[in-house]
């Protein structure tokens, strides 16, 4: 069998297709991808296929000019994606989401292949909702995933693909807490960084310092900034004890370091923290489709974490500070989240379209 496996964009739709196609050992893997973005160049690197072929297409976002440009983009890459079908010639094709995804299944439905499509959140993206209308089945991380009931009958739940690499620097960084005498917080913002969160953090971390001038002492802060605030929070945290970044593909290691994750509210991010059972704070995107980044930490661990809307800096300063100060609410959550079951989807969906594709 030839697995075919397409993803782009942000490393949310990227790292649970790096996650299946680690895992096809038996049958022959391709993978297609972008062009444009630093987050497609940072993560294919790690992928070990047969073949990877890049396709030029942007995103359809935005109003007007941009969108009409984003749409004409797809309908030529649709004619670019069905030559490198037709040459590959696979047997299934799974897509992962972004605007790659779209003209890859869409080809691979012309060519009469096995079109599966994952959806990460859960509330369906947009090209995930056009896919659907032409895939097999709708493999979904999340039980409750919201979608016209029409796409529903196609739902196949699977869980959230986890990477080896993250078990692997997860179970290393869990290790190497147990040298550490400090309370650890890791902020991190995805793939693409948080401008917001990243203001939030900086901002309430002095506040709290004011009130209890010996956290400095007490605290050690791992922090993914994304290259836009790197400068900004590298500064900022100079007289903190801290290790600042712009990105880092060693996530788990700084998870399983940390005793509180801040995070956005991204699929890939909420399965990782919960897989992990790490207390957390989830600071969602604003504006995010659908709410899912709120979303998605409610469905997977509901109120074992704390979840704080990016304007509400009061709620986010009073929760940071109980989780700092008060070691038996952070056992509390603790105890609360070995009770929630994460497991690695890309089993699931591999037996599946072994089975059926």
């Amino acid at each position: 069998m030839k697995i075919c496996i397409v993803a782009g964009g942000t490393g949310g739709h990227i790292a649970p297709a790096l996650a299946v196609a680690e895992k096809i050992e038996r049958e022959e893997k391709f993978f297609i991808t972008g062009k444009s973005r630093a987050s497609e160049k940072r993560f294919i690197k790690n992928i070990d296929a047969k073949e990877i072929q890049y396709i030029d297409v942007k995103p359809i976002v935005g109003k007007g000019l941009k969108s009409a440009l984003g749409f004409f983009s797809s309908f030529l890459s649709l004619k670019e994606s069905y030559e490198i079908l037709k040459k590959i010639n696979p047997d299934v094709v799974i897509g992962f989401g972004g605007y790659v995804s779209g003209p890859v299944c869409l080809a691979g439905k012309i060519l009469k292949k096995k079109v599966f499509i994952h959806e990460q959140n859960s509330v369906m993206g947009f090209t995930n909702k056009v896919a659907s209308l032409f895939s097999d089945k709708v493999f979904t991380s999340f039980k409750e995933t919201e979608a016209p009931m029409l796409l529903k009958k196609k739902f196949v739940y699977s869980s959230f693909p986890l990477r080896n690499k993250f078990k692997e620097d997860l179970q290393r960084g869990l290790e190497k807490k147990n040298d550490s005498d400090k309370l650890t917080i890791f902020v991190s913002g995805g793939s693409q960084g948080a401008v917001g969160l990243n203001k939030l953090f900086v901002e309430t971390i002095e506040k709290i310092a004011k009130v209890f001038p010996n956290i400095r002492n007490h605290l050690k802060i791992f922090h993914q900034t994304g290259d836009l605030s790197f400068d900004f929070v590298h500064n900022s945290l100079s007289s903190w004890n801290a290790e600042v970044f712009p990105f880092t593909d060693d996530f788990g290691f700084f998870l399983g370091m940390c005793d509180i994750a801040i995070s956005r509210g991204g699929a890939g991010t909420v399965f990782e923290i919960a897989f992990s059972k790490k207390v957390a704070i989830f600071v969602p995107l604003p504006k995010s489709a659908g709410g899912h980044q709120e979303k998605n930490p409610r469905y997977l661990i509901g109120d074992s974490c704390f979840i704080v809307r990016q304007y509400e800096k009061h709620k986010f300063e009073i929760n940071l500070s109980d989780l700092i100060m008060n070691e038996g609410l952070r056992r509390d959550f603790a105890e609360k989240l070995k009770d929630i079951h994460v497991e690695d989807g890309s089993f699931r969906i591999l037996n599946f379209v072994r089975e059926r594709g």
